[in-house]
Order: structure tokens, then sequence, then C-alpha cells
């Protein structure tokens, strides 16, 4: 808001505080208020008395129901077989037996595992050292490759030096 209608809105409420209601319409207004809290209360009695009646309706029947699930939980207990009595011995060798199974089965797998592991790092070595073979050879190649070179290098110094010496021979002997 602006600042002027700020003030414009003050300046009515002070008018408006200023105002003294007649004793007649206070008293008026305040049946008015009475009429209508009273007719309030006797519609939220009403609406209570039916919300009571509402809720005991929904308590009986959700007490029906828990009766009936209790019946049948009962006679659903009641109509299952006794359970037949089993030896300790004849749990623990089952077990011994599962044990043994599982064991060998892991014992299998974990074999042929280590197998298909051996192989695969047996496969690496091999390419690794392939690849090492093949570094190998570049090198001695590039070696080979650079003794000629230098052999060609002394080979043409030796003739270009020898060249030289004949011709500083032939210079000294004129």
């Amino acid at each position: 808001m602006n600042n002027d209608k700020e003030k414009q809105i003050r300046f009515r409420l002070k008018i408006l505080s200023q105002i003294e209601p007649k004793t007649h319409s206070a008293q008026s207004a305040i049946e008015k208020t009475k009429d209508v809290l009273s007719k309030s209360l006797e519609e939220n009695k009403a609406a209570r008395v039916s919300h009571v009646f509402v809720f005991s309706q929904k308590l009986k029947y959700a007490v029906a129901a828990v009766i009936l699930i209790g019946i049948g939980f009962i006679a659903g207990r009641l109509a299952i077989p006794a359970q037949p009595v089993i030896n300790m011995e004849d749990i623990q060798a089952m077990m011994d037996k599962k044990c043994a199974d599982n064991a060998e089965k892991t014992l299998a797998a974990s074999s042929t595992l280590m197998d298909q592991r051996m192989n695969n790092m047996i496969g690496l070595i091999e390419a690794a050292r392939q690849k090492d073979r093949q570094w190998i050879a570049a090198a001695f190649d590039k070696i080979e490759y650079d003794r000629q070179t230098d052999n060609n290098r002394l080979d043409n110094s030796i003739i270009a030096l020898a060249s030289r010496k004949n011709d500083l021979s032939g210079y000294e002997q004129r």
C-alpha cells in the first residue's frame, strides 16, 4: 500500500472508533447474539447425539468383526493336525548330510572357478611374454640398424679422411 491509502484508512478507523452506539441498538445486538449462540448450542447437541448414535453403530460392527475374526482364528488353530515328533538324532544326521553336500558343491564350484582364473592368468602372462619378445626383437633390430648406420658413417669418415690425406699429400708434393 502506498502512504496516502494508509493514511486514509487510519483516518476512517479513527472516525469509526469515535462512534458510540445507542443503548437500544446495543441491547438488540446483544439479544441477536444470544439467540444465535443458543441456536448453535442446540444444533451442536443434536449433532452430538447423532454422532454418538453413528459411533455406537460403528462400534457394534467393529466388535462383531473382532468376535468373528477371533472365532475364525480359534477354529483354524483347532483344525491343524498335530505336529509329528522329530528325533534330535534324525535332525542331526539330516543336517550333517546337508552340510556335507553343500561343502562338496562349494568345493567343486570353487575348484572350477580357480581353474578358470588360473587359465585366464596363464593367458595374460603368455600375452605379456609375447609382447616382451616383440619389444626385445624391436630393440635388437634398432641396435643392429644403429650399428650398421655407425659402421657406414665410420667407413665414410675414414674414406673422407683418407681422401683428404691424399689431397694434402698431393699438395705437399707440388
